[in-house]
């Protein structure tokens, strides 16, 4: 088995998550942002967006080298785009409807602007679109976390690792399409009133 990356934005469960199918498959899990910061592989804090730059292509190259040395690993993180494609198996996003995940930020006490960012992020798809645009189509799935126990959705993650993968590829959720007219307004007006 190759690297299993999870993705999606904060707020979707992907640490607990690869925590869990650490413990199952025995594989060893890195959370790409605190790598970077605990190797000093960044290039700077950005207090607009309240967030470090990652110095990606030292970062890549520190990944890479770890996984030609470790084997499998469980890559957390919701850029995990700029890691080669030829070391993932399998990268699962993790998808929550925006309204529960608005709720879910806000009660860690985020800055609005920072909730509303990754709530925009999740209606419009972009950790998936950016995986694709990167990666390809063809090694990512996404699983709908919403309303869901995290143990669940670890149970469905073995069970697409150990099945039929190709059942799962190519099913997108899409929000605009999900949500009522009057849930995306309300998602969309909370964005543009807190996105400065």
């Amino acid at each position: 088995m190759k690297a299993i990356g999870i993705s999606g934005v904060p707020g979707t469960g992907k640490t607990t998550l690869a925590k869990m199918l650490s413990e199952y498959l025995k594989i060893p899990t890195i959370d790409l942002s605190e790598y970077a910061i605990r190797n000093m592989l960044i290039i700077a804090y950005d207090s607009s967006i309240q967030s470090y730059i990652v110095d990606e292509e030292r970062l890549q190259q520190s990944i890479v080298m770890l996984y030609q040395n470790e084997g499998p690993l469980i890559i957390d993180s919701h850029y995990v785009e700029i890691l080669p494609r030829e070391i993932f198996e399998i990268i699962f996003v993790l998808r929550r409807n925006p309204d529960e995940l608005l709720s879910i930020l806000l009660s860690r006490g985020w800055s609005n602007r920072k909730v509303a960012e990754n709530v925009e992020a999740e209606l419009l798809s972009i950790c998936t679109i950016n995986i694709i645009e990167e990666l390809g189509e063809d090694i990512v799935i996404e699983i709908d976390v919403s309303n869901r126990d995290i143990s669940d959705v670890a149970r469905e993650t073995i069970d697409i690792l150990f099945g039929d993968k190709p059942a799962y590829y190519g099913h997108r959720i899409d929000w605009l399409s999900i949500l009522s007219s009057d849930r995306i307004d309300r998602i969309l007006e909370f964005i543009e009133k807190n996105r400065i």
